[in-house]
C-alpha cells in the first residue's frame, strides 16, 4: 500500500478570500465550491489564516 501524501489529497484550484470578506459571503463559498475550508490572504499575497466550516459552525453556535 503507498503511502498518501498532502498531493494527493490537495485542492489543486486553490481559491482564497480578503479578510474583509463577511462570514455569510465565506459560507456560501465553501457550500457552493464543495469546500471543507479557505485560506485568507492578505493584498501582498500572504496567506494570513484559514476559515474552516468547524469555524463557521463554532461562530453559529455562540463559541467563540
Amino acid at each position: 500500500m503507498s503511502l498518501l501524501t498532502a498531493k494527493d489529497l490537495m485542492t489543486p484550484d486553490v481559491v482564497t478570500v480578503p479578510p474583509e470578506t463577511p462570514v455569510t459571503a465565506i459560507a456560501r463559498l465553501l457550500s457552493q465550491r464543495g469546500l471543507s475550508a479557505v485560506p485568507v490572504q492578505a493584498p501582498d499575497g500572504r496567506v494570513v489564516g484559514i476559515v474552516t466550516e468547524a469555524d463557521l459552525i463554532r461562530r453559529l453556535a455562540g463559541e467563540e
